[in-house]
């Protein structure tokens, strides 16, 4: 037979297992971060990330994917977001599919812009639009490659229809690569003084690393200035009201998300997130709603 004290630590392990459990149904499923390989989307989600589990105690996993996976997701996920939604152009196929089925939060920057880009090094007399690129000497000098990035990036797709808009198929390859192996392949043209296109964007780090410039576009190939949504899965403003809230007040400047990014490459983007947050509590406390609460207290 069991003995008193036999049965009653029997009894209190049942509580504490009970007690256990009851803990982890009422934790919060994660909200999922949808992350491309653009810079600037990893270090805003690792921002959005730390914000959201130290101010709501909502728990956050970053789940790294191509462009079109990430807005399928949002629009598929209950609880989900992506920060990087380049709009009007260079998501706006994705957009179009999915745009009733997820929710708009609204502009994280305003000021991003897509083109090529060369070294400053680069002759202006030779090669200043993307017209310039049909001449022999600059063909030459360019050995035929357009340097770009992920075959799944929004730019990549924009940059195919700029080759056949202007008549460059018979002279040029678009290279494909990962993000790290373009600016890799732009540093060793530049430590080299060799002649290079790259597929380029802004904002990124390497504007304030190198010496760069964008090729004139007559044609508005690869659009004019764009803004940079975040968007949510239609179910988070009512599981998640606050955080909701909290990501329709987000927004950056463009001196901010430089700053960040060149942090980033000297650092992490988890380093870089934490440090922006240490060095903007007006910032995020205007994100959370807190300096409202602070002044009606006042």
């Amino acid at each position: 037979m069991k003995t008193v004290s036999q049965f009653a630590a029997a009894v209190l392990a049942v509580v504490v297992i009970c007690a256990a459990g009851m803990a982890q149904a009422a934790q919060p499923e994660p909200i999922r971060i949808y992350v491309d390989e653009y810079a600037e989307g990893q270090v805003m989600s690792h921002v959005a990330k730390t914000v959201i589990e130290s101010e709501y105690d909502v728990p956050v996993e970053l789940k790294t994917v191509a462009v079109g996976p990430a807005f399928l997701g949002v629009a598929s996920d209950e609880r989900s977001l992506f920060l990087v939604a380049w709009l009007p152009r260079t998501h706006g196929d994705y957009m179009d599919r999915v745009g009733d089925q997820v929710d708009n939060l609204g502009e994280l920057f305003d000021g991003a812009r897509l083109g090529w880009a060369v070294p400053a090094y680069v002759p202006k007399d030779k090669l200043a639009s993307i017209d310039d690129m049909k001449k022999p000497e600059v063909v030459d000098k360019l050995d035929g490659r357009i340097q770009g990035i992920s075959a799944g990036a929004g730019l990549m797709q924009v940059s195919k229809e700029t080759i056949d808009a202007y008549d460059l198929d018979d002279d040029y390859r678009l290279i494909t690569a990962s993000s790290a192996a373009m600016t890799a392949a732009l540093k060793r043209a530049i430590d080299n003084k060799e002649w290079i296109v790259v597929t380029a964007w802004s904002p990124h780090w390497m504007w304030k690393r190198f010496d760069l410039r964008y090729l004139d576009d007559p044609k508005g190939e690869l659009g004019a200035r764009e803004h940079v949504d975040a968007i949510a899965s239609q179910g988070l403003a009512e599981s998640e009201p606050e955080v909701h809230a909290m990501l329709k007040r987000m927004h950056y400047s463009l001196e901010q998300i430089d700053t960040m990014l060149l942090n980033a490459e000297q650092t992490s983007y988890e380093q870089a997130a934490q440090t922006f947050i240490d060095e903007h509590p007006d910032v995020v406390a205007q994100w959370t709603g807190q300096d409202e609460s602070q002044a009606s207290t006042q």
